[in-house]
C-alpha cells in the first residue's frame, strides 16, 4: 500500500509538472480562469487516486494525458478572439480620465472601499493620484498615474489584431493597417506583435524572430 502511494505520488508530480510544461507556464503568479480550473481538476485528480488505493495508477496517467490533451485544444481555439474573450475575459476601464466607470463595478461585483484597497496595495491613497485604472483578467490592476508618460497598447498578438485594445486606444484597424504598410508589413498575420505608445510610436516584431533578436522599433506618427 505505502508502495502504491509513493508511486502514485511520484506520477502525479511528474504529470503536473510535464501539464505545466506542454501547458506553456513556467509560474503561477498570474491565474486565469482556465489556470484556476485547471488547478482544482489537477488537485482533486492526484489526490482522489492517491488516496484511493483500489484506483491504479495507470488511471491516473490516462486522466493527466486527456487533460492535457483538452487543454492544448482549448489553447489552440483561444486564437480565435471570441473564444479568447469568452474563456479568458478582457480587461476592463475601472477608471477613465479620472472618472468611475460605474457599469464595469456593477458588472465586476466591486465596491469602493475594495477598489480603495486595490489601490493602497499599490500605493495609492487618493483618487486625486490617478487617471486610468484598469482591472486586468487576473484580479490585479494597473493604474496609470497622473502626470506619467502615457500608455502603450498591444495592437498585435501572435498575427491577431487585438480589436479590444485598439477600441481602447481610440484608433482603429484601418488606421493601424495603414500604418503596418508604411513600416512596411502588409500583413499582420505575420507580426508577433506591435505596441503602440502614443506620441512614440510603434514597436513591431515579426513572427520570423519571436525572440526579439531582429525586433523593429518603428516611430511613426501617432495621429
Amino acid at each position: 500500500m505505502y508502495l502504491s502511494i509513493a508511486i502514485k505520488l511520484l506520477v502525479g508530480m511528474l504529470g503536473v509538472i510535464f501539464f505545466l510544461r506542454i501547458s506553456g507556464k513556467t509560474q503561477m503568479a498570474q491565474l486565469t480562469p482556465l489556470d484556476s480550473v485547471n488547478s482544482f481538476v489537477l488537485g482533486a485528480l492526484v489526490g482522489g487516486v492517491i488516496y484511493n488505493p483500489d484506483t491504479p495508477v495507470w488511471y491516473l496517467v490516462f486522466a493527466f494525458a486527456v487533460w492535457t490533451a483538452a487543454n492544448v485544444s482549448l489553447r489552440y481555439l483561444m486564437r480565435f478572439h471570441r473564444i479568447r474573450r469568452a474563456i479568458k475575459g478582457d480587461s476592463v476601464m475601472l477608471v477613465r480620465d479620472r472618472r468611475l466607470v460605474m457599469r464595469e463595478f456593477r458588472r465586476n461585483g466591486l465596491e469602493m472601499e475594495q477598489f480603495r484597497t486595490m489601490l493602497r496595495e499599490n500605493g495609492i491613497f487618493s483618487m486625486f493620484d490617478v487617471d486610468d485604472v484598469r482591472f486586468e483578467t487576473n484580479g490585479r490592476i494597473t493604474i496609470s498615474r497622473r502626470n506619467e508618460p502615457p500608455e502603450s497598447y498591444l495592437l498585435v498578438n501572435g498575427g491577431k489584431v487585438m480589436e479590444d485594445a485598439l477600441e481602447r486606444s481610440g484608433k482603429g484597424k484601418r488606421w493601424l493597417l495603414r500604418h503596418l504598410r508604411q513600416a512596411g508589413y502588409p500583413d499582420a498575420e505575420k507580426l508577433f506583435c506591435v505596441e503602440w505608445t502614443p506620441g512614440r510610436g510603434f514597436y513591431i516584431v515579426p513572427l520570423e524572430e519571436p525572440d526579439g533578436r531582429d525586433a523593429a522599433k518603428e516611430t511613426l506618427s501617432a495621429d
